[in-house]
């Protein structure tokens, strides 16, 4: 059985990760931070709570046996970025290098997938994105993770196999508020239980590329078992769906109509209007692709809230 530590255990990808892994027979290495929830999920047989920004704490991790490391760990929030541009660098690419260097001071090796973004591309450039398509970063965010493919570069150059995953923007049960469907799911919700008349948004005709969580760690999962070192893959569903598609059909699953509002503080200082990717690389070195329906991911995101409310 192959060992593989996942970094950002308890977050909302880390989460539907373990489960995919331990699905597919693989001894699953929990490291979670001090935030959110530290319960020992199901799916992980060793689950470590450290802080990976300092380097003793990230040497705690046994990476002896280990096949491979994919690291979630980090700052995510893009429109927080912009607040707070320097905790970004720091945070996301601290965490990568002390894992590195933890690793080399055990003398062993283990593969690492790094977890990019495809809000790194260039605006401009011709659409599909593909892994070729020039980068052009429009937020401290995507900044940190154009960095953090550099770093891992480097440290290719020590030895490493490193693979650097490209996700779009992945939706599903189990996202915290501060992303779109999330954060609109939560208002349907308070309006279904007539705690909040309205809906407030920000800009709703941006067209973005979303794909359930759960096909993007299928797509994580066979790129440490299939994924060549030193690739980039995205990983994505090849289409562009607005925001106010989004909103109608996260609608469709309940039975209101409630006032829409727009909300001015919720628009980004910068937003591209469309962008989508192409998973062509990813499918033809993998065999993933995106299977499950936005109709279902949007359904079990409105139960997902239902039931923390």
């Amino acid at each position: 059985m192959s060992k593989i530590v996942i970094t950002g255990v308890n977050g909302f990808v880390g989460q539907h990760l373990a489960k995919e892994l331990y699905d597919n027979g693989m001894e699953v290495v929990g490291i979670g931070g001090t935030l959110g929830s530290t319960d020992k999920s199901l799916y992980v047989k060793t689950q470590l709570t450290l802080d990976l920004t300092k380097p003793k704490e990230t040497e705690q991790i046994d990476f002896r046996d280990v096949y491979a490391v994919i690291n979630l760990a980090g700052i995510t929030d893009v429109r927080h970025s912009f607040v707070d541009p320097l905790s970004y660098i720091n945070v996301n690419l601290g965490i990568e290098i002390n894992l590195f260097e933890a690793a080399l001071k055990q003398q062993v090796k283990p593969k690492f997938l790094i977890i990019s973004s495809g809000t790194l591309y260039d605006a401009t450039s011709t659409l599909p994105l593909t892994e070729e398509s020039s980068v052009n970063p429009n937020s401290p965010y995507a900044v940190s993770k154009i960095c953090q493919e550099q770093v891992a570069m480097y440290y290719q150059t020590r030895g490493f196999e490193c693979i650097i995953a490209r996700p779009f923007n992945h939706i599903g049960p189990g996202q915290r508020s501060g992303f779109i469907v999330p954060d609109l799911a939560q208002q349907i919700v308070e309006v279904e239980k007539r705690s909040k008349k309205n809906i407030s948004v920000g800009n709703l005709e941006s067209k973005r590329d979303y794909t359930d969580v759960r096909d993007i760690v299928k797509a994580y999962r066979l790129l440490i078992e299939k994924g060549k070192s030193g690739e980039t893959y995205n990983v994505c569903s090849g289409k562009a769906l607005s925001g106010k598609v989004v909103l109608s059909g996260l609608l469709n699953q309940t039975d209101i109509k409630p006032e829409i509002t727009l909300d001015p503080s919720k628009r980004r200082p910068s937003d591209t209007p469309l962008s989508y990717g192409s998973h062509d690389k990813l499918t033809e070195d993998t065999g993933w692709q995106p299977e499950i329906p936005l109709e279902n991911t949007l359904r079990d995101v409105i139960a997902d809230w239902r039931n923390r409310e």
